[in-house]
């Protein structure tokens, strides 16, 4: 905890120094990440990524800040219920593409007040802009696709937060991104645009790398190719452990 605070007051000033010997007139954007590479494994239950940052020459109380955060596209299966004999069951499977892996907005207000749709659209800020693909037609596409969102939103992979960057000062900025539990292994963009008066002043991209630590990696791979022998094995373990238990409080 401690070795964390001091880690976060150090970029702090590190982004400060900088700040001081920026080009007043060039509006640079300055961010930082405090750890790029996210170690997960077995015993990872969520995490947060720390983003700061600050611009030149520029107030940040009279301005805006959007931090999107997405994972590489996949497929994704939907299937749509439909009522049968008063029973709900699954009907087809459709097939949906340019799914993000994970993908979470962060601002300091509601992003619609922060720029035009346009732009909002065209960078594909905030859920409901994501695009996707899918070979369904009218109106089976809005039911297909506001299904992949709610079904990602409800597993924390897709969020919003647009309280979500703290202002320091008048000069730098911080946010805590959420990361769930599910995510995956992979390369991660960071995009950061910095707006003044509804008007895109700058903007930054950088990279994180998610990574399974090898205990991680093992029992992920060994779960995916074999799935019985991984049950058998988790149900044998549990059940030492109860015994384990057991003992211990008849003992006590």
């Amino acid at each position: 905890m401690m070795k964390k605070f001091f880690l976060n007051s150090f970029l702090i000033f590190i982004i400060q120094i900088q700040y001081s010997y920026a080009d007043k007139t060039e509006r640079s954007l300055i961010t930082q990440i405090d750890d790029p590479h996210i170690q997960i494994g077995s015993n990872f239950f969520g995490g947060k990524l720390l983003v700061f940052g600050s611009i030149s020459g520029r107030d940040l109380l009279k301005s805006d800040i959007i931090i999107k955060v997405q994972g590489k596209e996949k497929k994704s299966l939907i299937r749509e219920k439909i009522k049968k004999y008063g029973i709900w069951i699954n009907n087809k499977a459709t097939l949906v593409e340019g799914v993000p892996s994970f993908y979470s907005i962060y601002s300091n207000r509601n992003i619609n007040r922060i720029t035009d749709t346009e732009f909002l659209v065209r960078e594909e800020i905030g859920i409901n802009n994501l695009k996707f693909t899918s070979r369904v037609g009218e109106p089976q596409v809005h039911y297909v696709h506001d299904a992949i969102k709610k079904k990602n939103t409800e597993s924390n992979i897709f969020n919003e937060n647009f309280t979500g960057i703290r202002i320091i000062g008048d000069k730098l900025f911080r946010s805590s991104i959420e990361l769930p539990q599910e995510i995956k292994e992979g390369t991660y963009e960071v995009s950061i645009f910095f707006f003044e008066d509804q008007v895109l002043i700058d903007s930054d991209i950088s990279n994180i790398f998610v990574n399974k630590t090898q205990s991680g990696k093992y029992i992920y791979n060994q779960a995916n190719k074999n799935p019985l022998l991984y049950g058998i094995i988790s149900v044998i373990i549990a059940w030492c452990a109860g015994l384990i238990i057991i003992g211990v409080s008849r003992v006590t």
